[in-house]
């Protein structure tokens, strides 16, 4: 596959998995896309995780989050191997308000059953 196809497989991935998993709160669906033990980044430091680290319909329960606006992904270098891509969007609450910018690093491996997750980075900062 050239450059172009393999950002296409990344990004159907990532949608198809971690996106519906967030939309569901459904995190078998992320899980299908992660390769265990995830380095998860944050605040300077890493740590390893043996499942997802963020529960979705938690996340929405503690923040008020309804939806996204301004969602954009990118794959930003891929090979056969391995692509790392950046995301961010607006999380917003029911009423259209804004909570606050995300904005997301993932590098993913390619394994026998396809693209997975190893480590993500995520930073939030308000409107």
């Amino acid at each position: 596959m050239n450059f172009d196809e393999l950002k296409e497989v990344v990004k159907n991935t990532y949608m198809a998995n971690y996106v519906q998993g967030f939309k569901n709160n459904d995190v078998s669906l992320i899980d299908a896309i992660v390769k265990y033990p995830l380095a998860y980044i944050k605040e300077g430091s890493v740590e390893m995780f043996e499942s997802y680290p963020i529960n979705p319909q938690i996340l929405k329960e503690e923040i008020g989050w309804d939806h996204s606006i301004d969602w954009n992904f990118e794959v930003t270098a891929v090979n056969d191997r391995e692509a790392h891509a950046v995301a961010s969007a607006i999380r917003c609450r029911k009423d259209g308000s804004r909570i606050e910018h995300v904005h997301g690093f993932y590098a993913f491996t390619n394994t026998l059953s396809g693209w997975k997750i190893y480590a993500v980075a995520d930073t939030s900062f308000l409107p």
